[in-house]
């Protein structure tokens, strides 16, 4: 059963749509039936202001409001069962010091947040096209020279990743493109 979709939420999914609060909150029509008081508007602004999901930013003079990349992980969950796979893996391998352990501890959340698996420690593997996401994070982290982004076609262990994931099949072309070698 899914749960009903929370205030703070569609407020963080209408900014990733790329569209400008203020538009949210004087058009009651955006909202349909469901156009909360602006009371509770602003009290959910402020909560998700304070739990780190928003930040407001001045541009060309005027207010505006953005998610952070935790408010972007927070409705992921959202966005990335819309997409339609498109029979690409997208992996990130990492190698962050152990002077940085909690940068490193962080990034592994934030890639579990962001749909990733992990295959190994530092290799994680993902169906969603979110390229961009993965760059924010990676820029977020401070982590360029440590990480890298590959977008794969092939995997040897493709039926165990479609279960993972719960892709269907009837997409699918992948082949087996590498075999292991006992030794």
């Amino acid at each position: 059963m899914n749960r009903k979709i929370s205030l703070g939420e569609r407020i963080l999914l209408f900014l990733e749509e790329n569209k400008d609060l203020y538009t949210m909150i004087a058009r009651p029509s955006l909202w349909g039936k469901d156009y909360p008081s602006k009371q509770v508007l602003f009290n959910t602004l402020y909560r998700l202001k304070e739990t780190g999901y928003l930040t407001e930013v001045e541009k060309e003079g005027r207010k505006k409001y953005i998610a952070t990349l935790k408010g972007k992980t927070k409705i992921f969950a959202y966005l990335k069962k819309d997409k339609k796979w498109d029979n690409k893996w997208r992996i990130v391998v990492f190698d962050i010091p152990e002077q940085k352990k909690k940068m490193r501890e962080f990034f592994r959340e934030r890639l579990h947040d962001l749909g990733f698996r992990k295959m190994q420690d530092s290799v994680w593997i993902s169906p969603y096209n979110i390229a961009d996401k993965v760059e924010e994070l990676i820029e977020f982290c401070r982590a360029k020279s440590y990480a890298h982004y590959l977008l794969v076609e092939e995997l040897d262990n493709h039926d165990v990743l479609m279960k993972l994931f719960k892709l269907s099949g009837e997409n699918t072309n992948q082949k087996t493109s590498y075999s292991r070698k006992s030794g």
